[in-house]
C-alpha cells in the first residue's frame, strides 16, 4: 500500500480509531491521552488521512499516522568509526582559533586520521567529521588545510549532525561543520549542516529527500547559511523545499557565517542574530528592500532567461515558476515535442520534473521512446538499443523523471499535490500535464470560469514551488479547407473551452503536421518576454525511428548522453555496471 508515492510499512501505526475513513480528516480519541483523561470520550485528535498526520489538541502529541519503507533502496557504503578520543595539538589549535572548544569536539565524535586528500594529491593528516543517523555512522567529512575537502566515497549523503533534531519542534540548518559547531558552542546543539556546500547552478539537495523524516512536524527552521550570492540561492532552495510558511532566516551581522560571526562577536553575536531572524516575504507583498537582492543580481548576471532548449531554429528559453500551453491536432506531434523538450532539459541544466501523461501508458512504452530519442536508435530490427545502452538511459532519467499515476482520481487537485509531495521530497523543476481533456473537471460553474480558475490555480502553484508547468490541450473541433483538404493550423485561442488559454499562457505553442510535405511546423504563438525568445515559426522533419527533430532530412544519430554537456556521473556507471551483473529483458 502506498500514499504519497511511498510504500507504507505499517498502517495506522499507534492504533487511532479512524471510523472507517480512509480520506479527509478524522476527530477521534487521543490514544496517548484520552484514557488518563475524565473525559475519555472527548474527541480531541485530529487525523489528517491524506497528510498522513494526527496532532492531538489536548496534550500536544503529532507524528506521522504510518511508517515507511523506500520503495527503491540505494546501496551506500558505510564508513568504519574509529573514535580517536585524543585530538592532536595541531587539530585542537585549529579549532580554538575558531573559538570552538574542546567540549564540543568530543561532543561531536571529531576525529582525526590520514587520507589520501584530492589538491594535495598524497595522504596527509584530516579532520573528520562524522555524519550520524540514528546513531549509525553514514558518512564522513574529511577535511585537510586550504578546505581540502572529500566526503566519504559511496556513502549516503545526509545532514551533519542528523540525530540532534530528532525531538525537536525547531532546529538550524548552516552550510558547513565549523558553523554547525558555533552554533553549538551559542547553546544551539540543534544545528545541522549540509555535507556539500552551495552551488549557484544547480544544488544537489538529495540529501533532503534522505533525511526528510526529520524534519515532518517542525514548528521552525532557521535557515543560517552562508551570506553570499551562492548561500543565499541554497536559503531560498531549501525554503522552497521546506515550505516558506515554517522557514526563517537568520544574516550574522556583517559576517558570511556562524563561525566566522563566533570569532568576531562571541556567542551573544549568534545570539543576537538568532533573535534577529527575518522572515520570508508575504507572498504577493514586497517591498523594494526585499528586492535588493533580486536586483542587484539582475544587474550583475543579467535577466532570468531559464535554459534555452538549445533547439535548432527554435527560439525559446524555459523558465522557472511559469506555464506553457501547448496545442495542436491529435497525432501531430505534440507529446513528441513534449517529451523532446524533457530530454533536453534534462542535458542541459539537469532539471528535474513530474509526468502526467495517461495517453502514454503503459509506462514501459514511454520508456522506450525516451531510449530511442536519448540513444538514436531504434527499439527493434537492426542495430536496435542494446541492453547495456537500456541501462544507460534507466540510469541517466532515474530520480530526474517522476511518472504520475493518481489511483484515486485525475482531477486538478489531485496531480497539484502529487507534484506537490513529489517536490518536496525530491526537488522538481518542471512538470507536465498531457493532456488537460484527461483530467476529472468537475464543474460547478460555467465552463469558461471553471477554465479561468484552474489556470489560476496552476499559475499560483507555480509561483509559490518556483516550477514550470507544460500543460497540453487539444483544440476544438478544426474544420478542413475546401481547396487544400488540409486542417486548417489551430492557435491558443482554438482550445475547447475558453480564450483563457490564449490570455493566461506565458508561453503558447502549437504543433502542426504537414503530410503533404513530411515535415512538422511549430509555431511560437505567444512568449510573454523578448529575452525568453522571439515569435515566429520553425519547420522540422520528424525521425520516426529516433523520434527526433531535425531542421533537415540529414538526421541526427547520435547517443546524446555521450555528446551531453552533463558527464556521465561515477553512481551511473556503477548502476550501469551493477545492470550488467543482473538479468536484464528488454520490455
Amino acid at each position: 500500500m502506498e500514499i504519497n508515492g511511498f510504500e507504507i510499512k505499517e498502517y495506522n501505526v499507534n492504533g487511532f480509531n479512524l471510523m472507517g475513513k480512509t480520506t479527509g480528516v478524522v476527530q477521534t480519541t487521543c490514544v496517548f491521552c484520552s484514557e488518563s483523561r475524565k473525559k475519555s470520550k472527548d474527541k480531541c485528535c485530529s487525523v489528517f488521512l491524506d497528510k498522513a498526520w494526527f496532532e492531538c489538541h489536548h496534550c500536544g502529541k503529532n507524528g506521522q499516522l504510518h511508517t515507511y519503507k523506500k520503495t527503491t533502496e540505494k546501496e551506500y557504503v558505510k564508513p568504519v568509526f574509529r573514535n580517536k578520543t585524543e585530538l592532536s595539538d595541531t587539530i585542537v589549535s585549529f579549532f580554538e582559533k575558531r573559538k570552538i572548544s574542546q567540549k564540543t569536539l568530543i561532543d561531536f565524535k571529531v576525529t582525526e586520521s590520514i587520507e589520501w586528500m584530492p589538491k594535495a594529491g598524497k595522504e596527509v593528516k584530516t579532520i573528520n567529521f562524522n555524519y550520524f543517523k540514528n546513531g549509525e555512522l553514514i558518512n564522513i567529512k574529511y577535511r585537510a588545510n586550504n578546505k581540502d575537502l572529500k566526503l566519504h566515497k559511496g556513502s549516503e549523503l545526509i545532514f551533519y549532525n542528523l540525530d540532534a533534531i530528532k525531538d525537536c519542534d525547531e532546529c538550524f540548518i548552516v552550510e558547513g561543520e565549523p558553523d554547525c559547531l558555533a552554533m553549538a558552542e551559542a547553546g544551539y546543539k540543534n544545528t545541522v549542516s549540509v555535507p556539500n556546500g552551495a552551488n549557484l547552478k544547480t544544488n544537489n539537495l538529495s540529501y533532503v529527500d534522505n533525511c526528510f523524516e526529520f524534519f515532518i512536524g517542525k514548528k521552525t527552521i532557521y535557515l543560517a547559511v552562508d551570506n553570499d550570492e551562492a548561500g543565499r540561492k541554497l536559503r531560498n532552495d531549501l525554503a522552497d523545499r521546506f515550505g516558506k510558511d515554517i522557514c526563517v532566516f537568520i544574516e550574522f551581522k556583517d559576517c558570511k557565517d556562524a563561525n566566522e560571526c563566533l570569532i568576531k562577536y562571541g556567542i551573544q553575536g549568534i545570539i543576537e542574530s538568532k533573535n534577529d531572524f527575518k522572515q520570508f516575504p508575504i507572498e504577493g507583498v514586497y517591498t523594494i528592500s526585499d528586492l535588493s537582492d533580486s536586483i542587484i543580481d539582475m544587474y550583475h548576471n543579467g535577466l532570468d532567461k531559464g535554459v534555452s532548449l538549445q533547439i535548432e531554429g527554435f527560439d525559446l528559453s524555459i523558465v522557472k515558476s511559469y506555464l506553457t500551453i501547448i496545442t495542436g491536432i491529435p497525432s501531430h506531434g505534440k507529446g513528441e515535442l513534449i517529451d523532446y523538450i524533457i530530454i533536453q532539459l534534462r542535458r542541459l541544466s539537469n532539471w528535474k520534473g513530474a509526468l502526467f501523461s495517461p495517453e502514454n501508458e503503459p509506462t514501459q512504452l514511454h520508456f522506450s521512446k525516451f531510449c530511442r530519442k536519448i540513444i538514436g536508435k531504434h527499439w527493434e530490427g537492426e542495430n536496435r538499443i542494446t541492453l547495456e545502452e537500456l541501462a544507460m538511459v534507466e540510469a541517466y532519467l532515474d530520480n530526474y523523471i517522476f511518472f504520475i499515476k493518481p489511483e484515486k482520481d485525475f482531477t486538478l487537485e489531485t496531480i497539484l499535490n502529487s507534484v506537490k509531495d513529489t517536490h518536496l521530497r525530491y526537488g522538481l523543476d518542471w512538470y507536465v500535464i498531457d493532456p488537460w481533456n484527461k483530467l476529472d473537471h468537475k464543474y460547478t460553474t460555467t465552463e469558461t470560469k471553471y477554465i479561468s480558475e484552474s489556470l489560476d490555480a496552476i499559475i499560483r502553484f507555480n509561483k509559490v514551488y518556483n516550477l514550470h508547468c507544460f500543460l497540453v490541450a487539444h483544440p476544438t473541433k478544426i474544420n478542413k479547407d475546401r481547396q487544400t483538404g488540409m486542417f486548417e493550423i489551430p492557435n491558443l485561442y482554438s482550445i475547447n473551452g475558453s480564450s483563457h488559454f490564449y490570455n493566461k499562457a506565458d508561453n503558447g505553442i502549437t504543433v502542426y503536421r504537414d503530410f503533404q510535405k513530411g515535415t512538422t511546423l511549430i509555431y511560437r504563438q505567444k512568449v510573454k518576454f523578448d529575452h525568453w525568445g522571439t515569435i515566429g515559426v520553425s519547420e522540422y522533419y520528424f525521425d520516426k525511428k529516433r523520434l527526433r527533430y531535425n531542421p533537415t532530412q540529414v538526421f541526427d544519430t547520435s547517443n546524446w548522453i555521450n555528446n551531453s554537456p552533463i558527464t556521465l556521473a561515477e553512481e551511473m556507471r556503477e548502476y550501469i555496471d551493477k545492470k550488467n551483473e543482473e538479468p536484464f529483458e528488454l520490455f
